[in-house]
C-alpha cells in the first residue's frame, strides 16, 4: 500500500464529532438550564395542583431523583476510568514508539555504508511525522487523514530500506538483528492508532449526559413542587458536574484541552538521532 491508500483504511476511525470548545460552552449551557426549566416546570405544576384544591406531596419525586442520582454516579464512574486508562494507554505507547524507533536507529550501525546512513535517515524521517501536531490540526478527520498520509508515506520507505542496508554480503544474524528491530518499530504504529478514536461511543457518552441533564431536571422540579427558590447548592452541583465531565473529555482527548499526551520521549529520541547524523 502507498500512503494515501493506507490512510484510507483508517476512515471507519470513530473520532469526537464535537471540538473541545464546543463540549465546553454545550455543558456550561445545557446543566444549569435543565434545573431552571425543571424549577419552571414544577412551579407551573405546584400552581395547577394547589388550584385544583389538591395538596402538593412532600416528598414527591425522591425516589426518581434518588435512582437517576445513582445512575449517573455510576456512568460518571466508568467514564472516568475508562479515561484515564486510556490515557494511561496513550503515554505507554508513545514511550515503547520512542523506545523501538531508537532501538532500530542504534542498530543500524552495524551495517555498512551506503546502506547505513540511508536507512539512519529514513528512520529519522520517520519519527519526524511520528510526533503528533497540536490540536487545531488534529481536530477533525481531515486532520488526523492528513496526518496518517504523511506518516504513512514515511513508513512505506523504512522496510525497503531495512531490505537494501541487510543484503549480502550483510551476514544473515546481522540482518535479523536489524530487521526484528524494525519489525518493532513498525508494528508500534498499530498500537498508537487504537488510541486516536474515540473510547466510548457516541451513546454512552450521550448517556452521561442524558442522566446528568435528568438529575438536574429532577432537582429543580421538586423545588419548584414545593415552592422553594433554586438555591445555589443546586447550581453548585450543576458546576461540580460541569467540571467532572469536562475533566473526562479533556483526559480522553489527546492533543486537545488542558490535559495531553507527553510526547517528550518522541523528541527526546529525535534530538539523539539529529546528533549521531551529525
Amino acid at each position: 500500500m502507498d500512503g494515501m491508500t493506507a490512510a484510507s483504511v483508517y476512515e471507519d476511525m470513530h473520532l469526537p464529532v464535537l471540538s473541545m470548545g464546543g463540549i465546553v460552552i454545550l455543558l456550561l449551557v445545557l446543566l444549569p438550564a435543565a434545573a431552571v426549566i425543571g424549577h419552571a416546570l414544577g412551579r407551573r405544576q405546584r400552581q395547577r395542583t394547589l388550584a385544583a384544591g389538591r395538596e402538593v406531596d412532600k416528598v414527591t419525586g425522591e425516589t426518581s431523583l434518588g435512582a437517576i442520582l445513582g445512575i449517573l454516579g455510576l456512568l460518571l464512574a466508568f467514564s472516568f476510568g475508562n479515561a484515564l486508562t486510556l490515557a494511561q494507554t496513550r503515554k505507554s505507547t508513545v514511550i515503547d514508539e520512542a523506545a523501538a524507533l531508537g532501538t532500530v536507529f542504534l542498530r543500524a550501525d552495524y551495517l555498512a555504508e551506503p546502506g547505513r546512513t540511508e536507512l539512519r535517515e529514513a528512520i529519522y524521517a520517520y519519527t519526524q511525522t511520528r510526533v503528533v501536531p497540536d490540536a487545531s490540526q488534529m481536530s477533525d478527520a481531515h486532520g488526523v487523514r492528513d496526518f496518517l498520509e504523511t506518516t504513512l508515506t514515511a513508513q512505506a520507505a523504512l522496510w525497503p530500506a531495512t531490505l537494501a542496508a541487510t543484503a549480502a554480503p550483510v551476514p544473515p544474524p546481522t540482518a535479523t538483528f536489524v530487521a526484528s528491530a524494525m519489525n518493532d518499530a513498525l508494528d508500534a504504529h498499530l498500537y498508537r492508532m487504537q488510541t486516536f478514536a474515540v473510547p466510548v461511543a457516541d451513546i454512552t457518552q450521550g448517556m452521561v449526559l442524558a442522566a446528568a441533564l435528568a438529575s438536574l431536571f429532577l432537582l429543580g422540579n421538586r423545588s419548584g413542587m414545593h415552592g422553594r427558590a433554586l438555591s445555589w447548592r443546586t447550581f453548585m452541583f450543576s458546576g461540580f458536574l460541569f467540571v467532572v465531565m469536562v475533566t473526562i473529555v479533556d483526559v480522553q482527548r489527546s492533543s486537545a484541552g488542558l490535559v495531553k499526551t507527553d510526547q517528550s520521549p518522541l523528541l527526546v529520541t529525535l534530538f539523539d538521532m539529529e546528533q549521531a547524523l551529525r
